[in-house]
């Protein structure tokens, strides 16, 4: 069986939206079933943005707890938080020394910062070493496989080629595993119609917020910017409304009398439904789609204990496995014992 490892940071306290959710999410779930799983809440990660300590506290145990009611599975699952497993740092510590100031400032988070016209002495070494430490969360664990949205491809890129040159200096210690992008729903197209749903671009669907909140995001969708008129004809492909009904409408449970999208893109072709109207209807099987694992997250919230037992149970787990490894890696370094 193939053992898969994947993580998400909490860098947002809004939580999980409809990227995420067909992006990572809905993959991760599914891949339950395929092989070994470990998932992870990368909360240290989250630390080159998020700076108010009760914020990381917050979202940390949000996401957990969203991951949870989505249907992360802890009996076929290692699921765990970045931060309980020490050993991921260890070695972090160790990788630094297989990888050059060249290749790192290479990576795109850093050079979009430099885009950005911030100076290089003012990022934090945090962000510039970040794939260090993706790298160390990934081989510390020997996967086979890392599925992940195509924007941190390059980064798994850059941790196989830290794996090849620790084992080259070394000896083959560490996997280096195969990286696994869906093209098809890596980079959901955000609210805006132009760029990757994001938080940080406020151009997401927020999955757990309250509905008015929600509401407010599908009302807000930029549409064909051409059609003035309900009654003028508009082009599907520039209303993001028809790429998110199609993502979801397979799993949604409909009526014989609800219209299909592929009837909906024909009567928006010909001006006989208005954007409102659409809007409206995604709204309305946005929550449907949603209302189980919107309920199970307000049961799972109210029981921090059973919340807590899970996490230590992740932790034990994947600390008994990240132990191994780091200790074949000092061994093979020649740290003393």
């Amino acid at each position: 069986m193939k053992r898969l490892l994947s993580g998400i940071t909490p860098s947002s306290n809004q939580g999980l939206h409809l990227g995420n959710y067909l992006g990572a999410v809905k993959p991760h779930i599914e891949f339950q079933e395929k092989g070994e799983c470990f998932y992870f809440v990368a909360d240290l990660h989250s630390l080159n943005t998020v700076f108010k300590p009760e914020d990381v506290t917050k979202n940390t145990e949000n996401i957990f707890i969203e991951y949870l009611a989505f249907g992360i599975n802890p009996d076929k699952t290692t699921f765990y938080v970045q931060s309980d497993i020490p050993q991921i740092t260890y070695l972090q510590t160790i990788l630094n020394n297989t990888v050059t100031v060249s290749e790192l400032s290479r990576m795109h988070a850093y050079k979009d910062k430099l885009q950005n016209h911030e100076a290089g002495n003012n990022i934090s070494f945090g962000l510039f070493s970040y794939p260090v430490l993706m790298a160390s969360d990934i081989l510390i664990f020997k996967p086979d496989i890392v599925p992940v949205g195509e924007d941190q491809s390059q980064h798994v890129e850059i941790a196989r080629e830290i794996g090849k040159t620790f084992n080259n200096r070394y000896g083959a210690i560490l996997k280096i595993p195969d990286l696994y992008v869906n093209k098809e729903v890596a980079r959901v197209l955000g609210t805006d119609g132009k760029r990757k749903m994001s938080k940080s671009l406020g151009n997401v669907i927020s999955i757990f917020s309250p509905e008015d909140e929600i509401k407010k995001q599908i009302m807000n969708i930029i549409t064909d910017p051409s059609r003035i008129h309900p009654t003028d004809p508009g082009n599907p492909e520039k209303n993001p409304c028809f790429l998110y009904l199609k993502l979801i409408e397979h799993d949604l449970l409909k009526s014989d009398s609800d219209p299909t999208t592929l009837e909906m893109e024909q009567q928006y072709k010909q001006g006989k439904i208005g954007d409102v109207t659409i809007k409206r209807y995604l709204f309305n099987s946005f929550l449907q789609y949603f209302k189980d694992v919107r309920d199970k997250k307000k049961e799972l919230a109210k029981n921090k204990d059973f919340i807590n037992e899970i996490r230590v149970k992740g932790q034990k787990k994947a600390t008994e496995l990240a132990e191994k490894t780091l200790t074949e890696v000092k061994n093979a370094v020649g740290l003393w014992k």
